[in-house]
């Protein structure tokens, strides 16, 4: 595995539009393409949704279901209600049409986030809301494990605005060190392999894809981190600060993950302000013994940092706000310590991050176009 840092956006870029020339050219030529029309997918609501209900239920045949243990670890110790239980546990996938209809464009934008539930996702979509009023923007929220016609359905409606070029941000994940990234990467045709099941892959006519986006270490995401845990401190100097993360399920993968989020950690630190600042990832969809060797350690660094005479602030490493703050306060039970559980899309700076890497992928077509 490579485990290089991943590049710029502008050093990417030609090879991302490759890559998406490829997509559309290899879709067309298997004949495997979603649902044009919208076919499947719920009639957009007044409020730019293609959603039947938050309450979605995946109905799993065998053959899914084996499917799904072949490629995910964590599922082969479950029974197939336990597997159905956890994947009905996750928030639905569907498209949310930000823009409004009258704002047209060659250049789109297609955000892919994680989704998490109706408050929570509703809260992303109004702080991105400054995005869809310069370029025509969606959403495409869930992790496309079982299907892709939601992301199929949101890069027509942004064609149908006028978009020939679509530039699409991960913001669901932090580095490009995960499953859920290279099954979007999959999906429009930038991976041979897909991390879940087989879903239909995007194709869009004559429309080029551009993928940007993960936190990485990007200074905009050192500010949010500092300011959540500045909003809750006390007193610095006598304070641990801890960044806890959702993280890729893989030790593979979370390794490479930390190195790049590290940066956010020795910023915080040089700024001569808290006692200590570390970071670690719950890994939450890791198999349970690589889960719970992380809590533990979690919860001896709030012990330690107790036992020091030091007040302990966690610090949430997540766009949303109520997804894996859940699972941090069932880790941490008993325990005490003050927690900064806003999610990193509820501060101004997430937007100016998510524009600044938009704007630089815009820059970049436009120079290629020219």
């Amino acid at each position: 595995m490579n485990r290089t840092r991943p590049m710029s956006t502008r050093a990417l870029l030609a090879a991302t539009m490759l890559l998406g020339a490829h997509a559309i050219a290899h879709a067309q030529h298997e004949g495997h393409h979603g649902h044009h029309g919208h076919g499947g997918v719920p009639e957009m609501d007044a409020e730019g949704r293609r959603l039947e209900s938050y309450n979605q239920r995946h109905e799993m045949s065998a053959e899914q279901l084996a499917g799904l243990r072949a490629k995910i670890a964590l599922y082969r110790g479950m029974t197939d209600r336990e597997v159905e239980m956890n994947m009905n546990a996750m928030g639905p996938d569907y498209a949310w049409y930000i823009s409004d209809p009258a704002v047209r464009g060659e250049v789109g934008v297609l955000i892919l986030a994680h989704g998490v539930g109706e408050n929570s996702d509703r809260m992303l979509k109004t702080s991105l809301e400054p995005v869809g009023a310069k370029r025509p923007a969606a959403i495409g929220f869930g992790m496309a494990m079982m299907d892709s016609v939601h992301l199929q359905a949101a890069v027509d409606d942004l064609v149908e605005r006028g978009a020939r070029t679509i530039i699409l941000v991960d913001e669901g994940t932090t580095t490009a060190y995960n499953s859920l990234s290279r099954q979007w990467r999959y999906i429009f045709g930038m991976r041979d392999e897909s991390t879940y099941l087989e879903v239909p892959r995007v194709s869009a006519e004559g429309v080029t894809f551009v993928k940007t986006g993960h936190f990485n270490d990007h200074p905009l995401i050192t500010g949010i981190l500092y300011d959540h845990a500045k909003e809750v401190s006390a007193d610095p100097a006598n304070e641990l600060v801890i960044l806890v993360g959702h993280g890729p399920e893989d030790i593979e993968d979370n390794v490479p993950d930390l190195e790049i989020l590290s940066a956010h950690v020795e910023r915080i630190k040089a700024r001569g302000e808290f006692a200590d600042v570390r970071m670690i990832n719950l890994q939450d969809d890791a198999l349970r013994p690589i889960r719970q060797s992380n809590v533990r350690q979690l919860r001896r660094w709030v012990q330690q940092g107790g036992r020091q005479g030091q007040r302990v602030i966690v610090v949430a490493v997540a766009a949303a706000s109520h997804g894996v703050q859940n699972p941090i306060r069932d880790d941490l039970r008993g325990l005490e310590y003050t927690f900064a559980d806003r999610g990193l899309s509820e501060h101004p700076k997430f937007v100016e991050w998510l524009q600044s890497i938009i704007d630089e992928a815009a820059a970049g077509i436009a120079t290629a176009a020219n």
